[in-house]
């Protein structure tokens, strides 16, 4: 298989994650207050302090979503780089990096690294095609590349020592 070319890419529309996440807190929220609202018998006091509760992560949930730096993601030919997605500062080399949702004009990406300093080993990167148009086919290839090289069949001395 041919190696995937390198690409840099700046992560900074999250539209499509955006939505997705707020309408599952509005489900969430509107399930919680449709359950208390439809109780047939007297409410509990602490009803009123779930509902609240439920208020307030949904405030926090909405508040996150504006909050969200660019993320650049730096393909090399050999590893990935990515910049921390929850401070938008400093770089990470990241071990692995793979598809979990593939929508076509959208991703979702799953890093892990191995660095034993860090604080963020682990993270979601949303990716949608708006924005990165020119970047895109790039992108797609040098992801699934990198997936494809890290899953090859071992060699036959290396089936030797497994076995």
């Amino acid at each position: 298989m041919q190696a995937a070319s390198a690409v840099q890419v700046t992560v900074q529309r999250f539209g499509v994650w955006n939505t997705a996440l707020g309408l599952v807190s509005a489900t969430a929220l509107s399930a919680v207050a449709t359950w208390l609202v439809t109780r047939h018998d007297e409410l509990p006091g602490w009803s009123g302090v779930l509902l609240m509760a439920s208020v307030l992560v949904g405030v926090l949930g909405a508040v996150d979503l504006l909050r969200r730096w660019p993320i650049r993601l730096l393909w090399d030919t050999q590893r990935w780089q990515v910049t921390d997605p929850g401070l938008g500062t400093g770089s990470i080399d990241v071990c692995e990096l793979r598809v979990v949702l593939d929508l076509g004009g959208w991703m979702l990406l799953k890093f892990r690294c191995d660095a034993p300093r860090r604080t963020l080993r682990r993270g979601w990167i949303p990716v949608q095609r708006r924005g990165l148009e020119s970047h895109w086919h790039a992108l797609r290839c040098a992801v699934y590349a990198h997936a494809a090289a890290s899953v090859r069949p071992p060699t036959p001395d290396r089936q030797a020592q497994l076995g």
